[in-house]
């Protein structure tokens, strides 16, 4: 300790030894566990709503109109002036402080901000990701997703909890979560590394709870699963060691895959109608996953959803991309991707658009108009009309799903596909809990 009007010395060479002896082995830490070998470590960045966590000067003030719904003012504006930034309040136009933000206006406005400030790679701009509503922990507030293109970009995802939001950056693509479990698990790899990286929600922030690694210490080299190493939150262990400790950690059965399936302008649209109180018309069921069998029989679209509704449920629905992959999810590990299911919705001839039907009304939701589900269909499709296995045109007004180029789309169909998928045809009955 200096006293008071004393000189400090210089330090000597154990202070010194010591010193970068404690910086590397944090730095060690930090490489080990939090970080995909080779690749840039995924973490966490907190701030007030609307703060880039980067500003290019050179950026030009002026904001592209598609992406600035009135009502919103791009964070960064009146960036000499003390104090917390103000905005304009989305219904009532009066100036709100930042903290007076909802979670959908600041959600907004920091991919408004996001979009004026990015200075990175091309292609990993907002208009070439994709977005969507998550709800990992067991609060109202959905966390955002951003995907982006490719792997070298990962995804943010983005909580918010009292005016500040907080952000993830996943190492590579892949993730999954425990819908309300307040669980995200961050899995992926290549080329010798791999890791499960498990993080929850805490006052607001995102912490990484596990750090699971296998890797082979060189890659270099031909190499089998034999050669790899496991590591648990940085200790060695084997590989069944490591299974118990990763189940024990993580219910990967209650898992949902995480995706975007929003376009750029779709969630800034999707997150104005939140802050403005719209009601979302996309959604028309329960977040919540459902009941589902699985039933493989040549059977019409009508007879498929007679016997849905004769066993309790009704023929399948799928309103929210939760679902979406949950079902495909389902499907992939009972070995059923071949089938082609028959779904809920049909034409409505009232009005000329799909919509889900429970034999007597039909749902509000325009399934082939309405923005929220124009990612679901295959190319091109709905066509509303098709050839028949006659080989003469006819009405397409019912709704399926097949596998396509390795994901699974919507199509319109005839009543009766059997005769082109014959012991292919199935059905899935769905069951509220």
């Amino acid at each position: 300790m200096l006293r008071k009007g004393s000189k400090q010395n210089k330090p000597g060479v154990i202070t010194v030894f010591m010193t970068i002896l404690a910086v590397t082995v944090s730095m060690l830490f930090f490489v080990s566990c939090g970080k995909e070998k080779g690749e840039k470590a995924p973490g966490s960045g907190s701030y007030e709503t609307g703060t880039a966590e980067t500003k290019d000067s050179s950026i030009p003030e002026e904001l592209p109109a598609k992406t600035a719904p009135a009502g919103f003012t791009g964070a960064g504006e009146n960036s000499e002036d003390s104090g917390p930034e103000e905005s304009t309040d989305i219904i009532t136009g009066e100036d709100t402080a930042e903290n007076d933000l909802s979670w959908a206006e600041a959600y907004h406005r920091h991919l408004v901000d996001f979009g004026r400030t990015f200075d990175g790679y091309e292609y990993s701009g907002p208009e070439y990701r994709s977005y969507d509503y998550i709800y990992v922990n067991d609060d109202d507030i959905p966390e955002l997703v951003i995907q982006g293109q490719d792997e070298a970009t990962g995804n943010i995802i983005l909580t918010y909890k009292d005016g500040k939001i907080d952000e993830l950056q996943t190492s590579r693509l892949y993730f999954d979560y425990i819908e309300r479990g307040n669980l995200l698990r961050n899995s992926d790899g290549h080329m010798g590394g791999y890791y499960d990286y498990i993080y929850s929600i805490k006052y607001g922030k995102w912490q990484m709870e596990n750090c699971g690694e296998y890797y082979v210490e060189d890659n270099s080299v031909m190499w089998d699963d034999d050669d790899l190493i496991y590591e648990w939150n940085g200790k060695k262990v084997s590989r069944s060691g490591y299974e118990k400790e990763l189940q024990n950690a993580y219910d990967q059965s209650k898992a949902v895959p995480g995706s975007g399936i929003l376009g750029y302008e779709e969630i800034l649209d999707k997150l104005d109608n939140s802050a403005r109180g719209v009601e979302d018309v996309f959604l028309e069921d329960s977040k919540d996953i459902h009941k589902y069998e699985v039933i493989v029989k040549d059977v019409t679209w009508k007879e498929a959803l007679d016997d849905c509704k004769a066993r309790g449920g009704y023929l399948l629905r799928i309103n929210t991309s939760e679902e979406k992959y949950h079902i495909e999810d389902m499907l992939k590990n009972n070995g059923q991707e071949r089938l082609v299911i028959w779904l809920g919705g049909c034409l409505n001839l009232k009005d000329g658009h799909y919509h889900w039907y429970d034999g007597e009304k039909f749902g509000q939701a325009a399934l082939d108009s309405d923005k929220y589900y124009q990612f679901f269909w295959l190319n091109g499709e709905p066509s509303f009309t098709g050839v028949n296995a006659d080989g003469n045109m006819t009405d397409e007004n019912y709704m399926c799903m097949f596998r396509v180029k390795g994901y699974w789309a919507w199509n319109d169909v005839p009543e009766d596909i059997s005769p082109f998928y014959g012991g292919r045809v199935a059905y899935i009955c769905e069951y509220d809990n």
